[in-house]
């Protein structure tokens, strides 16, 4: 899998529990319930972390310093409260061992880290031009080739023991939710990352206040993904979920791009902040839960879960190293344009763009000021490119998927496979 922080591997690891041991009523309200909890800590932590950030007794180190605690408290009820299990019991530790799929497990490590040193690196620390970013380019572009020969012809593994289980890619129903799964990783990533930005920018809003703007989208998030995941087993037609989901995404990020600008009232930001919570909310997490129901072995189930994961959570480091290229980039750019060449040195044009206290902000007249901010919140609302396709690619995927109605145990009595074994 793909090296993720902590908070994203437990959050990884809660879902492959699901698709073991939840039955397929119960999964659709538990994953809305884990999302929304991963939220909540999302509302929570930015207020606290600003906070923090801005005491000058306490400082941003405390913001690191009180996960300690909490890491302690969430290791103990794991270890009281999940279950051991595993799908093949009768397995030694050296058969495991034997059976690791290494060279697969390494790219899959090792490619998000060279592509995103390259994407991050380039047009910053050396130009795209130069060696050292072609050089990293083609160690990029090899290791991205042999992780893909192996996945296709599980080099020096077997077949079901490849660490992506790319046999799933091929099901016609499930690999559009797969791919809806990463557009919303994608869209969540630069909305809760850019939408402060640009409070900070154009308003000048310290943290405590730009996460108080973002409460409106992740408000109605969290509201919609439980609602969501009440109403997926009553209704049973997940196509219908994800067509509202990538037609609200797509209609509030295309409003962000066409709107956002330095002169754009707070109000209607977080007025579409709260539309592009709504989409996210119907389609961000919901694919475990579908393809819990879809899927008749407990082995598929959590095969499913991982590749749902892994492409929501690539979708967010991919995209996040791609926004910040474009916003270094591009916005270099316009920003120099906005201040006229030769004006002002390229490190304070970098600084400005870092947010730190850059000679552009100190000492540019009201004018300048004004057409720098202007270029900060240009580039801005290009990042929301990203989400308008995004919601674009959400919206093709779910004309692709299946007119079904599935079966979450409500219309007859659902026989629930017992942990590790497998359907005939």
């Amino acid at each position: 899998m793909v090296k993720l922080p902590n908070a994203f591997a437990n959050y990884y690891r809660n879902f492959s529990y699901l698709a073991v041991f939840a039955t397929t009523s119960e999964t659709p309200k538990l994953v809305g319930a884990v999302s929304a909890m991963w939220a909540t800590g999302l509302v929570v932590g930015g207020p606290v972390g600003s906070a923090l950030a801005e005491n000058k007794h306490a400082t941003w180190r405390w913001a690191f310093y009180l996960n300690l605690p909490l890491v302690g408290v969430g290791l103990l009820v794991a270890f009281l409260c999940m279950p051991h299990h595993h799908m093949q019991p009768k397995v030694t530790g050296r058969e495991l061992i034997a059976k690791f799929d290494i060279l697969g497990v390494a790219c899959n490590l090792v490619w998000p880290f060279l592509f995103a040193t390259y994407v991050t690196l380039s047009g910053t620390n050396w130009t795209w031009t130069s060696g050292e970013a072609w050089a990293l380019f083609t160690v990029t572009l090899v290791v991205g080739i042999v992780w893909l020969l192996s996945i296709v012809f599980s080099i020096f593994t077997a077949k079901e023991d490849k660490a992506i289980p790319a046999h799933l890619l091929s099901r016609r129903d499930l690999l559009p939710i797969f791919v809806a799964s990463g557009c919303a990783g994608a869209a969540y990533a630069i909305t809760i990352y850019y939408a402060p930005l640009f409070f900070a920018f154009t308003r000048g809003r310290g943290a405590m206040e730009q996460s108080v703007r973002l409460l409106p989208f992740i408000l109605v998030f969290i509201v919609t993904i439980m609602l969501t995941g009440g109403l997926l087993p009553l209704i049973g037609r997940y196509q219908i979920i994800y067509l509202l989901g990538g037609a609200s995404t797509l209609a509030g990020a295309a409003a962000m791009v066409a709107t956002m600008d330095a002169n754009v009232s707070e109000a209607q930001i977080m007025g579409l902040e709260a539309l592009l919570g709504f989409g996210l909310g119907l389609h961000f997490q919901h694919g475990v839960g579908i393809s819990n129901v879809i899927n008749k072995n407990n082995r598929d189930r959590v095969d499913g879960a991982v590749l749902c994961n892994m492409s929501q959570m690539c979708g967010i480091a991919m995209m996040l190293a791609i926004a910040g290229s474009i916003f270094q980039n591009v916005g270099f750019s316009l920003l120099k344009d906005a201040l006229g060449a030769g004006s002002y040195s390229d490190d304070d044009i970098r600084e400005a763009l870092a947010g730190v206290a850059s000679s552009v902000w100190r000492l540019a007249n009201e004018k300048v000021r004004r057409d720098a901010i202007g270029a900060v919140a240009d580039v801005i609302s290009r990042e929301f490119i990203i989400v308008v396709a995004s919601g674009a690619l959400c919206l093709l995927a779910a004309a692709c998927m299946k007119r079904e109605k599935l079966d979450y145990g409500r219309s007859r009595k659902h026989v629930q496979e017992q942990p590790g074994t497998e359907s005939p």
